[in-house]
């Protein structure tokens, strides 16, 4: 009983560690690159496939230079088709007047002159097939949606830093060859292979939960999101400078080849470390975290510091599951992710489309992303999960329905309601990415965290055909998207509140969240955890 009564838990030992400590700020900086190179891929296609005017080929008017304006254009094609259709030739003129065409025959298009001939829709001939251009958004979310589902038991099972350092480089090799590739099909391939094999953004995230104590989860988010945010703009100063998409393509994605480098200057998780029992290379971890903070340690804390009790006799996610509590609020954090990836990636795809530079706007609604997070951190320290996470739902709603009644001559005014929409937006998603890492235990949470992730990107799916709506009304998109924040907002009201806790190692304990009946290690009638010493 004395040995145990003397066992130390991983957060005792990472409080004495300040926000800023120097092993602390490299390994934050090494997650920040992770971060950075997500921010550049994740919405980059709205930039590769992106609208491309175009209009049909009408052989005997066509000069040798084939221009794009022409002034003869509109007597040779119906005015509602979108450039799909033209008229059909008189028999007996062969001239390119208004005579030489009979507006009661009317055909489809076969071959398109396009005003950028070196835009994807023109080199991969898509003209009147815009769902094909939309669809590369929609097979970037689906390869999110299929590398997550198992992403996440890969982070458990070999560690959060192979796993980062398997998606980086996975992101480098298909996201260059993306740049090379001669035709649709193939593109779409590289497409859903780079994002279900290169994404490394949920073990990074994970990681960067696990370095911290509690107290300093939050507050290293604003770094982390804020690198994430330059990512962003970085995609969208690349966009600007080059843009021919193939260049595009291959400068966003080249620093990933960055990612061979942590094989040497990463380490892992000692939290994972911990999980598995592996004492010997925690211990290591924590003493070079010792030595580079200047601080002095108790050999004999390091000795006795506890493994997580996993408990489970079966599969961990199995037994994660099995848990009816556990189980309840995976069901509404679902709901939530759809919600978030929906609108978070619906705004993201229609903010090329409001009035201004696309580019400039693109690149503001990035820079909301920073003192968002800042928002996120400060309301969470003070009102804990549960109220802003309603009120910045239902608030996101409510300015999305807002916006599209503004006339579009008050341009700084619809703009502004958009990017405060996106403000708020933001501030759900992290306290959503936070709170769902925070509600299962260590050995399944980043399976858990990408189940959830994984299931919600039915949303960022459908978030990129969204455009299409404008077919039917032209605000139809943005309404949509403030409807179902509504929705989500309401569900919020269905579960406890969760208080600042420290982070949960088994299921028992991840029952026990909102209640205050946490318990990592006690003497007596209690249950303790094992003393790992013996595992290694």
């Amino acid at each position: 009983m004395e040995s145990r009564s003397k066992s130390i838990h991983l957060d005792d030992i990472l409080q004495k560690f300040g926000p800023l400590s120097r092993y602390q700020m490299k390994m934050i900086l090494l997650i920040g690159f992770a971060y950075f190179s997500n921010g550049m891929h994740c919405i980059n296609y709205i930039f590769v496939a992106e609208e491309s005017p175009y209009r049909c080929k009408i052989d005997k008017c066509e000069s040798e230079n084939h221009r794009f304006e022409a002034p003869w254009y509109n007597i040779t094609s119906p005015a509602d088709y979108r450039n799909c259709y033209k008229y059909g030739s008189t028999d007996n003129n062969s001239d390119c007047s208004e005579f030489g065409f009979d507006s009661e025959i009317i055909e489809p298009c076969t071959d398109w002159i396009y005003e950028d001939k070196t835009s994807f829709v023109a080199e991969f001939q898509l003209g009147c097939q815009e769902w094909k251009r939309t669809f590369v958004g929609t097979v970037h979310s689906m390869g999110l949606m299929i590398g997550l589902l198992f992403q996440g038991q890969l982070s458990d099972r070999i560690g959060r830093k192979a796993t980062i350092i398997i998606g980086g480089i996975a992101a480098a090799i298909f996201g260059l060859a993306k740049s090379f590739a001669n035709t649709y099909l193939l593109y779409i391939s590289l497409e859903l292979l780079e994002t279900a094999l290169g994404d490394n953004f949920s073990p990074a995230f994970i990681m960067s939960v696990e370095l911290v104590h509690n107290d300093r989860r939050l507050e290293q988010q604003i770094f982390l999101s804020v690198t994430f945010a330059l990512g962003l703009i970085t995609t969208a100063a690349v966009a600007y400078l080059l843009s021919y998409w193939r260049h595009f393509v291959l400068v966003i994605y080249a620093p990933s080849l960055l990612f061979l480098l942590y094989i040497f200057v990463m380490d892992e998780s000692v939290r994972w470390l911990l999980s598995k029992g592996k004492k010997k290379k925690a211990t290591q971890i924590l003493l070079k975290m010792v030595q580079n903070n200047g601080l002095d340690l108790n050999g004999q804390d390091l000795n006795n510091i506890q493994c997580e009790q996993i408990g489970a006799k079966s599969s961990p996610l199995r037994e994660t599951l099995r848990s009816k509590v556990v189980l309840e609020r995976f069901f509404i954090c679902l709901i939530w992710w759809i919600t978030c990836t929906f609108v978070g990636y619906g705004m993201m795809v229609n903010v090329v489309s409001l009035a201004g530079n696309k580019y400039i706007n693109f690149m503001l609604m990035s820079l909301v992303d920073i003192p968002a997070t800042f928002a996120m951190v400060y309301t969470l320290r003070r009102f804990q999960r549960k109220k802003p996470l309603f009120v910045s739902f239902m608030s996101a709603g409510i300015l999305c329905l807002i916006q599209p009644f503004v006339p579009k001559r008050y341009v700084w005014l619809s703009t502004g309601l958009y990017l405060l929409g996106r403000f708020v937006t933001t501030f759900t998603f992290t306290t959503v990415y936070m709170y769902t890492s925070e509600l299962f235990p260590t050995y399944t949470r980043n399976s858990m965290h990408a189940l959830c992730s994984s299931i919600g990107r039915v949303g960022s799916i459908l978030a990129p055909m969204t455009p299409l709506l404008t077919q039917y009304m032209e605000s139809l998109p943005t309404l949509l998207i403030g409807g179902i924040s509504l929705v989500a907002g309401l569900t919020t009201l269905l579960v406890p509140d969760l208080a600042d806790e420290p982070l949960p190692d088994n299921v028992r304990q991840a029952e026990n969240l909102g209640n205050n009946q946490l318990q990592l290690y006690s003497v007596g009638e209690e249950k303790i955890p094992r003393n790992c010493k013996n595992f290694e």
